[in-house]
């Protein structure tokens, strides 16, 4: 019974972590797809080491494996992580919390999967306030310097109300001195604090804007920390101030490309601005698959990492609002697409409009563009488009196996899998499609269960959520050194806001090319119109 449950569960788990691609690597250190996000993490796991092996009481934990054995509360998986320690894979919130703290597992995987994921399973007041907890508890255990029961940082009757402090680890003999092994386990519980709300920071800032209780809720801990606590080491004192620093780069950063403001202005204003009939005639094609290309890693970089979970963009779209707007606007580009096409009164106009179209799909593949890769194939493989026999009979031999080649990248067969390959093999910046991550983690959500059979959460699951996910946000992070041209910009978005409806495509096509046409002779006319 529950013996069997759990291994279909491993089995599940092991299944989908071959979607995602996670193969007994750190997630982030090892994707060589961002240096900046590699070094980062390289730089935290130094200096978590580098502390602890100042502060630390205990061995190192791959020694110790009492550390790791399964208990009625937190099983392991027998798969290693990159430290070679085996992996959480069921536990409850308490020991999940319990090793987010533990200062003895240095690893930036578990970090990073929970401050991901946390949100499946709990919530922001529970984790600071955990974190906060932790603290004072180990503040609690040096001589002569106790938490008062109420701390006036914490008003009463609300949720900044100090909560029971959770079960530590009992300190072991590293020494005769009761007093210095007080102040090393100190010294590691806060530096461990410290490194976790700076990561929680850094990563997911969009946290504590969203929830600015939780916000005020942080920004009292820290305050109280640098004005009241005696016996922060310089270490401590820097480490609080980089949290302020970072809190206010944080508050400060702008967005890398100004498109905000001319998108909410022009996208989805049909029929309020004029639209330019021809778009891809009259901005040249490099120009346009560049604007292309910044307009979709904006889209991008606009997404929440929380987004991404509990398949919010099917279940609750306010919970993923851009998801649903690079969905929606992935419609209409492709709708664009084949308007521009069937703007031409003639076929050989109608023609050139589809050569100069493919020329911007092969320039946005050349700039990793992914997703206006697809849009511009999409429209171009619209049945009504296809159905234009005299039009296409004018497309040269050259472009039309062009067109093949990319319809094979944008192909959604075996759930994108040549996209997901050739997505693998580009160098950021890069813009892939995000139905590509969708698909995965549908698949994910769908099966396999937050709980096992015992009530305790399925982190092998998060785990492979977070793979996924922070694949994409090593995308997001990673821009692009190209100019906003806003003019063009703007009218990409008129145009795209302006396009045909489906219904209005088919009835176009219908009118310049009806049913009951005389088939054209293709060999007569074949090379009439230039790739240019």
């Amino acid at each position: 019974g529950q013996h069997t449950s759990e291994l279909y569960d491993e089995q599940r788990n092991l299944q989908y972590q071959g979607v995602c691609r996670e193969a007994n690597v750190n997630i982030l250190v090892d994707t060589g797809a961002n240096a900046s996000l590699c070094i980062e993490n390289l730089q935290s796991e130094q200096s978590s080491h580098s502390c602890y092996q100042r502060c630390s009481l205990s061995n190192d934990p791959r020694s110790d494996p009492r550390l790791f054995a399964d208990s009625v509360y937190i099983k392991y998986s027998l798969r290693m992580n990159s430290g070679q320690t085996p992996k959480v894979r069921y536990a409850s919130l308490d020991k999940l919390l319990e090793r987010l703290m533990d200062a003895r597992f240095l690893g930036v995987e578990y970090l990073n999967t929970f401050l991901l994921t946390y949100r499946c399973f709990t919530d922001g007041h529970t984790v600071l306030g955990y974190i906060i907890n932790t603290y004072y508890d180990a503040l609690a255990k040096l001589p002569d310097n106790g938490v008062p029961e109420s701390p006036s940082y914490l008003p009463k009757n609300n949720i900044f109300e100090k909560q029971s402090p959770p079960p530590r680890h009992s300190l072991t003999s590293v020494g005769s001195d009761p007093v210095f092994m007080a102040g090393k386990y100190y010294s590691e519980v806060a530096m461990r604090v410290f490194n976790v709300i700076k990561s929680w920071i850094s990563k997911y800032y969009q946290d504590f804007v969203s929830d600015p209780s939780l916000h005020q809720r942080l920004m009292v801990f820290l305050e109280q920390v640098a004005s009241n606590d005696s016996n922060m080491t310089q270490c401590g004192r820097k480490a609080v101030n980089i949290i302020h620093r970072s809190l206010a780069l944080q508050e400060g950063s702008s967005a890398a490309y100004p498109i905000g403001e001319i998108y909410n202005q022009y996208f989805n204003k049909s029929g309020e601005y004029s639209c330019l009939s021809g778009l891809s005639v009259q901005v040249e094609c490099d120009v346009m698959a560049q604007q292309l290309t910044i307009l979709e890693h904006w889209a991008l970089t606009e997404i929440a990492p929380n987004e991404f979970l509990d398949k919010s963009w099917v279940k609750d779209k306010d919970r993923a609002p851009h998801i649903c707007s690079i969905m929606q606007r992935c419609d209409k580009m492709s709708n664009m697409v084949a308007s521009e096409v069937l703007s031409g009164e003639t076929a050989s106009t109608r023609a050139k409009t589809i050569n100069r179209w493919i020329n911007v799909a092969n320039l946005c593949r050349k700039y990793n563009n992914f997703a206006s890769l697809l849009q511009v194939i999409a429209g171009l493989t619209f049945s009504a488009i296809q159905r234009l026999k005299y039009t296409w009979c004018i497309v040269p031999q050259e472009m039309k196996n062009e067109l093949n080649a990319l319809k094979e990248v944008a192909s959604v067969s075996n759930r994108f899998k040549n996209m997901k390959a050739e997505i693998k093999r580009c160098d950021p910046p890069c813009v892939p499609y995000v139905g590509v991550y969708l698909a995965d983690l549908i698949s994910i959500e769908e099966g396999v269960q937050n709980l096992n059979s015992n009530g305790l959460i399925n982190f092998a699951k998060m785990r492979m959520l977070a793979h996924t996910i922070l694949e994409i946000r090593l995308y997001q992070q990673t821009y692009y050194d190209i100019e906003v041209l806003p003019d063009v910009i703007k009218q990409i978005l008129v145009n795209c806001s302006n396009a045909l409806s489906e219904d209005k495509i088919f009835e176009r096509s219908y009118t310049l090319e009806p049913r009951n046409q005389r088939s054209p002779v293709a060999p007569n006319i074949e090379h009439s119109v230039s790739v240019a």
